[in-house]
């Protein structure tokens, strides 16, 4: 990985990338010479393993000493600090839920005929990180890697009803960066369907995003960072099921769904 991020920085000279942040890149390449969290390294070997110049790298340890990203090792050298350790537990459980999860979706959807998909907030949008296609075909078909919006979606909304203080703050700086036009109507729509949440257990979408899907959605709760990180919704097409019915037979069974998760990431 390290190896990977020299080359990034030696493109980023050669074409003179203004975009490219150097230092940042040259401290990420320092966290990715340690293996793990129980290896320590010195300063010289640090050096090697970079090729950074000795006071580039006594500067950069400086910082990510200060801001925990590294520790001192008491027998000498460095080693990954809290803040690295932490930032790695929450990706890897990120990673965790969407390999979990993908076996019990693949099941719900065939056992109930609907499509399902899991996403998370990216940059004030919804990134599907999963998703299993049910054989009937929408007008907008999404795969892994679509982005939705976040309030004209039931994934979206979900995530809004359930997420904590922090992440809302950040989803309405994203929000406004992403859509700034736009933004006042978006926020107080979800404002309006977090109500319907929380008197309901679900999010419900019905044709406001594309007019022939109907979807419903709850948060999914993961247990590493103990707060809710993710959303999944189940769909269909509008023409094929009444909505009441849906949200009798569907949206029980999805809640259930987003539990079984939860509980084995």
């Amino acid at each position: 990985m390290a190896d990977q991020i020299l080359k990034q920085i030696a493109l980023a000279e050669e074409h003179n990338d203004r975009q490219f942040v150097t230092a940042l890149a040259r401290g990420l390449s320092i966290l990715s010479s340690f293996g793990n969290s129980d290896t320590a390294l010195t300063h010289q070997a640090i050096c090697d393993l970079t090729s950074l110049p000795k006071a580039t790298v006594s500067r950069l340890i400086y910082t990510l000493l200060k801001s925990q990203y590294l520790v001192a090792d008491p027998a000498g050298g460095y080693r990954l600090g809290m803040a690295s350790i932490q930032l790695s537990a929450s990706a890897w459980a990120q990673y965790n839920i969407t390999r979990l999860a993908q076996p019990l979706m693949s099941r719900f959807a065939s056992e109930n005929q609907v499509s399902v998909s899991l996403a998370k907030e990216e940059m004030g949008e919804m990134l599907y990180l999963a998703s299993v296609r049910s054989p009937a075909r929408l007008a907008v078909q999404l795969m892994v890697g679509s982005k939705v919006p976040i309030a004209r979606t039931a994934i979206g909304r979900a995530y809004f009803a359930v997420a904590d203080e922090q992440q809302t703050q950040l989803l309405a700086f994203n929000m406004q960066a992403q859509n700034p036009q736009t933004f006042t109507a978006d926020w107080q729509r979800l404002q309006d369907h977090k109500i319907y949440f929380e008197q309901h257990g679900y999010a419900l979408s019905n044709g406001e995003f594309s007019s022939d899907i109907l979807a419903v959605a709850v948060g999914v709760y993961n247990r590493a960072e103990e707060r809710f990180t993710h959303s999944i919704n189940a769909s269909a097409p509008s023409t094929r099921w009444h909505m009441d019915d849906f949200i009798r037979d569907v949206a029980p069974k999805l809640q259930v769904l987003a539990h079984q998760i939860s509980t084995q990431s």
